[in-house]
């Protein structure tokens, strides 16, 4: 069930590249396992066995045990496709309802402040990869997003972006695709962020015409020297070597979407406005991902109020 029709029909949910490919390599940790017990018998104690068993495998990779996310990755994966199997008529409920996951620890984010992130963009400026550096700053686009701007989706007048795809892995193919929501979100840019994005426009022509009938005019905003669009692996790689040459703490390019939030809200931006702008799905998925920040919001908000309120006693007031 699991190999032969439940993941070849994952292919018509248009889900994310990574997220299939995540499903196909926890299908091949459940199988050895779990493989040989047809789908009708398969218990809440089979999935149980297995899930210790778990704690007790080493990963081919790296060598060493799996961690609590792998492993809760593949109950959710079991579990996700019991269900589809009730769906489907296969089963009258779901045998690994009830099976306990392993916690896994929230990763602690990682951001700069607003100076190193200043110290960073300046000292990065006049990299070919500046602008893109200076963009996932300064609108908390994902890479992806970022990487599948076409100059269509941009209007430097107006001062907007509208994020419509994203270039994404699946192993180490690149392929373009809808933004996660399946449709078109406007993102709004600073004076200075319309800038650097002209500079990058007159660098494309600039190559262009250096390459001649060899550019490739793709229509992205962010290329190599000969047009074509960069490789997601590619660029973290190269963001990891621009930060050796700057005195900033060491964070993943990722961060830089945590850094412009953890920003924006400590300045005072509406929560809502932020969780629209980042394209989450919903505003507790903002609030609960940013949470380190609300200790000092509600501080601000304590004081704003009460700044509000004259409690003191006037002239002529009874006492």
């Amino acid at each position: 069930y699991l190999t032969d029709r439940w993941l070849p029909a994952l292919e018509a949910e248009e889900l994310a590249p990574s997220t299939v490919l995540a499903y196909g390599l926890n299908v091949k940790r459940i199988t050895p396992h779990l493989g040989r017990i047809p789908l009708q018998k398969l218990n809440r104690n089979d999935a149980a066995v297995m899930a210790a068993k778990l704690t007790r495998e080493k990963s081919e990779r790296t060598g060493k045990p799996l961690s609590a996310e792998t492993r809760r990755g593949v109950l959710v994966t079991l579990h996700r496709a019991m269900n589809d199997a009730v769906a489907a008529g296969l089963l009258r409920a779901n045998p690994v309802d009830g099976v306990k996951r392993p916690k896994v620890r929230r990763a602690e984010l990682h951001t700069w402040t607003g100076p190193q992130l200043s110290v960073f963009l300046r000292a990065t400026r006049d990299d070919r990869l500046g602008p893109l550096w200076h963009v996932l700053a300064m609108t908390g686009l994902r890479r992806g997003e970022a990487l599948g701007l076409q100059w269509g989706d941009v209007d430097l007048e107006a001062g907007r972006l509208s994020i419509q795809r994203q270039r994404v892995q699946k192993g180490y193919e690149v392929e373009e695709r809808q933004t996660k929501t399946g449709r078109g979100r406007p993102v709004s840019i600073d004076p200075g962020t319309v800038a650097v994005l002209r500079q990058q426009s007159d660098r494309q022509l600039d190559d262009a015409a250096q390459f001649g009938k060899a550019w490739r005019a793709t229509g992205h905003v962010f290329t190599r020297e000969n047009g074509e669009p960069w490789h997601p692996d590619r660029v973290r790689v190269l963001f990891g070597e621009a930060l050796k040459r700057v005195d900033v703490p060491r964070i993943r390019m990722h961060d830089l979407r945590h850094t412009w939030a953890t920003l924006a809200l400590q300045a005072g931006v509406h929560p809502k406005v932020v969780q629209e702008r980042l394209g989450h799905a919903n505003i507790s998925i903002t609030m609960d991902t940013y949470s380190h920040v609300l200790p000092d919001m509600q501080e601000s908000a304590a004081s704003l109020v009460a700044a509000l309120v004259d409690l003191s006693l006037g002239e002529g007031t009874e006492k």
